[in-house]
């Protein structure tokens, strides 16, 4: 019987006491092991070249290399090394400031991004940190069975789907949902379909309140073309492209003959809000035939009711591949429903979308 291995982690904070914090709470947590503890970017990369974790927690605003140039350096490392990648879990203040590192560090390739929480007594500020550095750590364990093995899954040859006679070029929008990794892909991703599309883009990422202004903007200059973060109805445009706000659904009406997209405060849906599953019904319903879907890097498996809306409407599905998601748990659930046309790595899929959608009207 194969024994688990602990998750080993190198604390990198410029405060002493928050990294005393930071280890005792990660002592707390089952088969994690911190191995190292420093207080500067300096010290973090002369640790990881020594005694590689599997794990860093990196503070972003730090005196001398700062937490994204650390980050760059260990992603330079990672490449040089033909080994499992160093992951890096980017911490900060809730500032503004603070807030356009977490999405530059998502967008480099951070797994993932936390707050220093800042409100209520010590106790109860620990103990939310706590939760939360619990359920990121459950990203990286998928990640690390993900370079193990995963149980295979029924799933299409990557781009082999036969594609019907005159169906390229029929699609009049198109649905991302994305997770865990997410802020990356899409970097990826939109810059490269904009540039060649010009239908309306409606992307569901999970993030953390308050990010998706930051992510929208991010991308915005990155594409050229507004990214609006969706906070009230407004109508949709061809060439518009439409990011759920963090911590509310995105979903889709029809108003005097014309779609409009809105933001909505109900429940979360399988607790995830906001639900790419709730966003993909609601555009199956008003675009039918004409929704090309993808569901990109993510933990979890939300997306994999809303795709069974779209391909009974006739939309047209694709899901990232496993090699090129830093966790492949939302495209895996999608896969394993039998429905996804194509599998396509990251790097292809914008050229395959604009390919679904060209612009030749209908």
């Amino acid at each position: 019987m194969e024994t688990t291995k602990p998750i080993r982690i190198l604390i990198v904070d410029d405060s002493r006491i928050f990294r005393g914090q930071l280890q005792s709470l990660f002592d707390r947590i089952p088969d994690v092991q911190v191995i190292g503890s420093v207080f500067n970017g300096e010290k973090a990369l002369e640790f990881i070249q020594s005694t590689p974790p599997d794990l860093v927690t990196l503070d972003v605003e730090m005196p001398g290399l700062g937490g994204i140039a650390t980050l760059r350096e260990i992603n330079r490392l990672n490449k040089s090394r033909n080994q499992v990648p160093v992951d890096t879990l980017l911490i900060s203040s809730l500032t503004q400031k603070g807030s356009r590192f977490a999405i530059e560090g998502l967008q480099l390739g951070a797994l993932d991004f936390i707050f220093k929480p800042s409100e209520g007594d010590e106790h109860e500020n620990r103990e939310s940190l706590f939760r939360t550095l619990s359920e990121k750590l459950q990203s990286l364990r998928y990640r690390r069975d993900r370079l193990r093995n995963y149980p295979p899954v029924t799933s299409p040859a990557k781009s082999s789907s036969p594609i019907k006679a005159g169906q390229t070029g029929s699609y009049r929008a198109i649905a991302i949902g994305t997770s865990t990794g997410g802020p990356e892909a899409l970097s990826v991703v939109l810059p490269s379909l904009t540039r060649e599309c010009q239908r309306p883009i409606f992307i569901v990422q999970h993030i953390l309140d308050g990010l998706s202004f930051y992510l929208a903007e991010s991308l915005t200059k990155q594409c050229g073309r507004p990214v609006i973060e969706v906070l009230d109805e407004i109508p949709v445009k061809g060439g518009g492209i439409y990011l759920a706000k963090s911590g509310r659904h995105m979903t889709l009406r029809m108003r005097d003959g014309n779609i409009h997209v809105a933001s909505i405060c109900s429940p979360p849906e399988r607790g995830c809000r906001p639900s790419v599953d709730l966003f993909f019904k609601a555009a199956a319903s008003l675009y039918g035939s004409g929704l090309v879907a993808a569901i990109l890097t993510g933990m979890g498996d939300d997306g994999s009711e809303g795709i069974k809306a779209i391909k009974r409407s006739g939309g047209y599905l694709l899901a990232q591949d496993q090699e090129s998601s830093i966790v492949w748990g939302m495209p895996r659930a999608a896969v394993a429903t039998g429905l996804v046309d194509e599998v396509v790595p990251l790097m292809k899929i914008a050229n395959r979308i604009a390919s679904l959608a060209s612009q030749r009207d209908i």
